[in-house]
């Protein structure tokens, strides 16, 4: 049996800089979920408790989507220096995925944005939400092709986390989009990046959903018998199933709040041990239910080789950033 982990990078762990916090707390998150407490010293507490020996930071959805244009661009560009002030602080323990101001409000500027945090703030990656604006248009949409070019030039790793649906409207205060919808929001963007060609032609993005990829898995025969025919008669670019299940598994995956003893076997066999990353969502979910689903994983372990075990704790999130090895 596999010793439980004690170096997991931790690709899906979210900060709050203080700039972006104090705008939460005037603006709340229109997904209707409530915006947690955070300081380092919390992040610490759990990545010692949970055998996480780096975490790749990012902001959460909602982003800067509900702040006014200019000052969706202060604030990502503060939240992008803070994140590399804390990366330099110390290189083995912490990184960080740039925010992006919304393309949908000014593509020049999430550009801006993107070389920035590239070229002068040597960011790991950068975090995307599944889609922006008030309109129903997800990143595969035509407009959002000089993002993708972007960083697909720069071979970048695309951490995508889904955001509120367009219709905020709840079903009932206790279903805010966290806890259903988003899962959905992630199958919607895939779906929509493979439909309109988008993913296949911009394949040197590394994508990684979260989640465990939301619906996908389970649904992924469905869609993809039924779109080949869908494709034809909206005289979109031709796929067959078997095209558009490889590039759904070509996808990596997440695994917050995805590793329970059902998902984990279905999550393996679909995606195959090497798509597979850590992942925790600290600290948007009850410290509870972190520590379930990490409890889960490390009971799994006990079924998996120490290669395997190894690849998704650590080894997989590895190759994406190379930087980590040896560390």
């Amino acid at each position: 049996m596999p010793a439980k982990a004690t170096n997991r990078i931790d690709v899906h762990h979210h900060f709050l800089p203080p700039g972006y916090a104090e705008v939460l707390q005037k603006q709340p998150d229109p997904s209707g979920w409530e915006s947690p407490k955070w300081d380092l010293n919390i992040s610490n507490g759990f990545m010692a408790a949970q055998g996480i020996k780096t975490v790749i930071f990012s902001v959460s959805a909602p982003g800067v989507s509900f702040m006014t244009p200019s000052q969706g661009v202060q604030v990502a560009r503060e939240c992008n220096q803070y994140g590399a002030h804390l990366r330099d602080s110390d290189p083995s323990r912490f990184g960080f995925f740039a925010m992006v101001p919304d393309p949908s409000h000014d593509m020049e500027a999430a550009l801006s944005e993107i070389r920035y945090s590239f070229e002068v703030l040597q960011a790991d990656g950068v975090c995307l939400l599944t889609r922006y604006g008030e309109h129903n248009l997800y990143l595969g949409h035509k407009e959002y092709l000089p993002l993708w070019q972007e960083l697909s030039s720069r071979k970048a790793v695309v951490f995508v986390h889904p955001n509120h649906p367009a219709d905020t409207q709840l079903v009932n205060p206790a279903l805010p989009s966290p806890v259903v919808d988003y899962t959905h929001e992630t199958t919607r963007f895939a779906l929509d990046m493979i439909t309109s060609n988008m993913l296949a032609t911009h394949p040197n993005c590394k994508i990684i959903l979260s989640h465990a990829g939301g619906t996908i898995p389970w649904i992924a025969l469905r869609a993809a018998s039924a779109i080949p025919g869908l494709l034809d008669h909206h005289n979109m670019s031709p796929k067959t199933s078997a095209q558009i299940m490889s590039e759904l598994k070509g996808f990596y995956f997440d695994l917050a709040l995805g590793s329970s003893d059902l998902t984990l076997p279905f999550m393996i066999k679909f995606a195959g041990v090497g798509n597979l990353l850590f992942g925790s969502d600290f600290p948007y979910p009850t410290m509870e239910t972190m520590e379930l689903f990490t409890e889960n994983l490390n009971e799994y372990q006990g079924e998996m080789s120490e290669e395997d075990a190894f690849a998704v704790n650590r080894g997989n999130a590895e190759e994406l950033f190379p930087r980590l090895k040896h560390n």
